[in-house]
């Protein structure tokens, strides 16, 4: 069990929105080597719920060239079961990294679903894509944005929160790099110019004088005050130390969604990140998709 003070949340409960939903907290880290997996997992569920969806990833070039298969999201939420997201939009500038989506994307010629990639700088390819094939609101859309550190500017974040009119938002799974923004921020010689776009507004100097432990629940907020999502909550991932040590928090995982559920959805794929898949007929009762028979219920 981590102790209580590596975290921002109360490890017991985590309060959820308005209504005051009381949640089974966080039991144990996720490490950064399993991001990719905690993403895959919670996307597995977000389909069970919507049995359709859309997903963009806009930083979608693995982080770990070495370790691409298991490093990259887009694979492997591409070979997840069922295979529900029917339209995939990945984008990146890294010319390596151009090639390896472009390899995944030809692998899927031969399905129904369309895997399309887009050279260049998110910030302007990815806004670019919403206002030429504009997403319905019905539509189910989950957006990745793992930046490595400052590459997502604020108004990349503001058109995809504010693309649909009616109905819930693009969900989002946004990243901040924790465990070298410090470092990161002292390294530049003109930050004001670097990180304003970053930030949408100087209110960055604000996030750097936080603490760590302070900075995923600020970010958080923003998503729920000015971008009006319903539900945005920030979880920590963190550095291995040894063999089971828990270091220091490399990322702040940001949450936002506008649907109830999602919350209980993000909490079950975080505790259960490194376990099995469960198996489809399992999870849909888990889910409340179905309604389990004495019999199926005796024996799950």
């Amino acid at each position: 069990m981590v102790a209580m003070s590596e975290y921002l949340f109360d490890m017991d409960t985590i309060p959820v929105g308005e209504k005051g939903i009381a949640l089974k907290g966080l039991e144990a880290p996720v490490w950064t080597e399993n991001k990719a997996q905690l993403i895959q997992r919670y996307l597995r569920y977000f389909v069970f719920i919507t049995k359709h969806g859309t997903y963009l990833d806009g930083f979608a070039a693995p982080q770990s060239p070495e370790h691409a298969d298991l490093s990259c999201a887009a694979k492997l939420v591409l070979a997840s079961e069922p295979k529900w997201f029917r339209t995939f939009a990945l984008f990146d500038r890294d010319k390596a990294g151009i090639a390896y989506l472009q390899s995944i994307a030809t692998s899927e010629k031969t399905s129904k679903r369309s895997v399309e990639v887009f050279s260049g700088d998110s910030n302007v390819t990815l806004p670019t894509y919403l206002k030429l094939y504009p997403i319905p609101d019905k539509e189910a859309t989950f957006c990745l944005l793992d930046q490595r550190t400052f590459e997502c500017n604020w108004r990349t974040v503001e058109a995809i929160a504010g693309h649909k009119r009616g109905g819930n938002k693009i969900e989002i799974f946004y990243f901040l790099a924790q465990g070298w923004l410090d470092r990161s921020i002292a390294a530049i010689k003109d930050p004001d110019a670097l990180l304003t776009p970053w930030w949408g507004n100087t209110g960055w100097k604000i996030l750097a004088a936080k603490p760590c432990a302070e900075r995923g629940n600020f970010l958080a907020d923003r998503f729920k005050k000015e971008l009006g999502y319903r539900h945005a909550h920030a979880y920590p991932i963190f550095e291995r130390n040894g063999h089971n040590g828990v270091g220091k928090i490399m990322f702040w995982m940001i949450h936002a969604s506008d649907h109830d559920e999602a919350p209980k959805l993000m909490v079950r794929a975080y505790n259960n990140v490194v376990a099995p898949l469960e198996p489809i007929t399992q999870l849909e009762i888990e889910l409340g998709l179905v309604e389990a028979s004495p019999i199926s219920a005796a024996l799950s």
